[in-house]
């Protein structure tokens, strides 16, 4: 995907690995500073892309996101848009699942994520963009994902209502990833015997795409070319929720 980003700077969460280091990665390609913010900030990653400022910071801890924009603008810099992909899983049955669990998903996916965007907004520029990456849990029921599908169910509607709150300076979207080919994925292979391949089995496309798919609809969305597109929700999934009843 070629898009021109020169001259603008994105923070990026979850900088490290997944949709996260394929969007920092995507979007210093493309031109533009990228500060990619992860709890283990290894700068191999993002080896021959100058352009890539790696921050450490524990988005469950407090005043990271005060540390991510004080990095992000130190010397006066300014941001032109922030992808919010940083979070982590939780697959533990509601009889299993504590409260601490339920407030790290919480505090990694809503709070700081929240945080970081009012914190930003007096550096962020005209025609800013916010990505926030919700999840296809938030369309159908999954199971036992209930503390995980509250926290995403609570990203999008957020998300929503900063577009209305934001406009018409910063646009605001999300992005929502079904199952994908990242570290995050791979590990529940090895809890669920045959998870891989049933997945796939009801993918309409027949794969499960890699997390550069994702990467490409957040470069898009935070340039120009979606300058009119707001308060919206782009599913990339290849088709897993829209098939419905039906099955391959």
């Amino acid at each position: 995907m070629k898009l021109d980003l020169t001259g603008k700077r994105f923070v990026v969460t979850g900088g490290s690995s997944g949709i996260g280091a394929a969007s920092a990665r995507l979007l210093a390609d493309s031109g533009a500073d990228v500060l990619a913010v992860s709890r283990r900030a290894d700068p191999t990653v993002f080896a021959g892309l100058g352009s890539v400022q790696v921050l450490a910071a524990d988005l469950e801890e407090e005043g990271s996101a005060a540390a991510i924009v004080s990095a992000a603008t130190a010397g006066g810099a300014t941001i032109d848009g922030i992808v919010n992909a940083g979070g982590h899983f939780s697959h533990a049955p509601i009889l299993e699942a504590t409260a601490a669990e339920l407030d790290g998903l919480w505090r990694v996916h809503v709070r700081t994520p929240y945080l970081l965007t009012q914190q930003a907004i007096p550096h962020l520029t005209d025609r800013s963009a916010l990505v926030f990456v919700s999840s296809t849990v938030v369309r159908a029921g999954f199971a036992p994902y209930a503390a995980y599908t509250a926290v995403k169910g609570a990203v999008d509607a957020m998300a929503r209502s900063l577009a209305i709150e934001l406009a018409p300076r910063t646009r605001v979207n999300t992005l929502m990833p079904g199952f994908t080919a990242t570290p995050m994925m791979s590990e529940q292979y090895a809890t669920a015997d045959g998870l891989e391949g049933a997945i796939v089995a009801r993918t309409p496309l027949g794969h499960i795409g890699g997390p550069e798919y994702a990467a490409n609809v957040v470069g898009l969305l935070l340039s120009e070319d979606s300058g009119y597109t707001t308060a919206s929700t782009v599913v990339v999934d290849g088709g897993w929720v829209g098939q419905g009843w039906q099955s391959a």
